[in-house]
């Protein structure tokens, strides 16, 4: 989609980054937002959180340990795609089982899109998000469970960050928390995801985005992809994802192709410069003290 730019200087507050492509629109976007809150008390209502998954050990058990603080477990559902590692045999969720011969963007949006419509019948707020993926609002205006409790927009798009391993970093301890160990980002407007609605959608494959492009940007909610917070993790999911077959449609499009490299030379070269968009380039930005603890 394209936006014109609005008039005037740009104005920014400290969290956010000058360089990011969006930044000449955050202080409508927060305009539009504290007018409509202004004098508003906190609804309060009931919230429920989709995922799916295929043999997660290692992100599954994170995207919980996150979530579980905002969810009760009977209001998080992981859609259980023919997992074989035992990685879904816990508990604090709904599994709801599910199988796909392919990995077929298209089938994981049909899908993820009836569930939703399904539990907004039954919730007021739905939030749908990858297994690799942590919504947080910026450290300074609570947690995630502070702003759902307001929340009472149709829906809202997220802004993208993706974390990175850079070389020289020790490997990540997945019994400490992440950010602690991390010291650098990259915006990434793939992943403004329209994640938390209180009305049904229809999205891109993916989920980047409306299927509509219909855009309401909240600046100050992140999206955190996790994908590459660890070179070897990062690696070894891809040669899970390699073994399975891939949808015709999926192969002709080149979807989310980065997914199957895992071979070094190939690896590398996207792992540490390719952010999967190609008019997006990695531009490293240093994660905020008060990010730290979030997650």
């Amino acid at each position: 989609m394209t936006f014109e730019r609005p008039p005037g200087p740009v104005v920014l507050e400290p969290q956010d980054d000058p360089e990011h492509p969006l930044a000449p629109w955050f202080a409508d976007a927060r305009r539009r937002r504290r007018e409509h809150y202004a004098g508003r008390a906190p609804r309060h209502g009931t919230r429920a959180l989709i995922t799916m998954v295929h043999n997660e050990p290692v992100f599954l058990p994170l995207w919980l340990r996150y979530y579980q603080r905002f969810f009760a477990p009977e209001d998080i559902y992981v859609l259980d795609n023919d997992t074989t590692d035992g990685s879904t045999s816990g508990t604090g969720f709904r599994r709801i089982p599910v199988a796909h011969e392919t990995v077929d963007h298209a089938w994981m949006v049909r899908t993820i899109e009836e569930l939703q419509r399904e539990l907004l019948a039954r919730y007021d707020i739905v939030l749908v998000t990858d297994v690799d993926e942590l919504v947080a609002p910026v450290p300074a205006l609570g947690t995630l469970g502070d702003y759902l409790d307001r929340f009472d927009e149709e829906w809202v798009n997220c802004l993208g960050y993706e974390l990175l391993h850079v070389r020289g970093e020790a490997p990540l301890r997945l019994d400490e928390p992440i950010l602690g160990q991390r010291r650098h980002w990259f915006f990434n407007d793939g992943y403004n995801k329209a994640a938390l609605a209180t009305v049904p959608l229809h999205w891109k494959p993916g989920f980047h985005g409306r299927a509509d492009q219909h855009f309401n940007l909240d600046p100050d909610l992140r999206l955190v992809h996790l994908h590459r917070m660890d070179r070897e993790i990062c690696r070894a999911r891809h040669r899970v994802r390699r073994r399975k077959p891939w949808a015709p449609d999926d192969e002709a499009r080149g979807w989310a192709v980065h997914n199957r490299l895992a071979e070094d030379a190939e690896f590398d070269r996207w792992f540490d410069g390719e952010t999967g968009f190609s008019a997006i380039p990695i531009q490293l930005q240093t994660i905020a003290g008060q990010w730290h603890g979030v997650f």
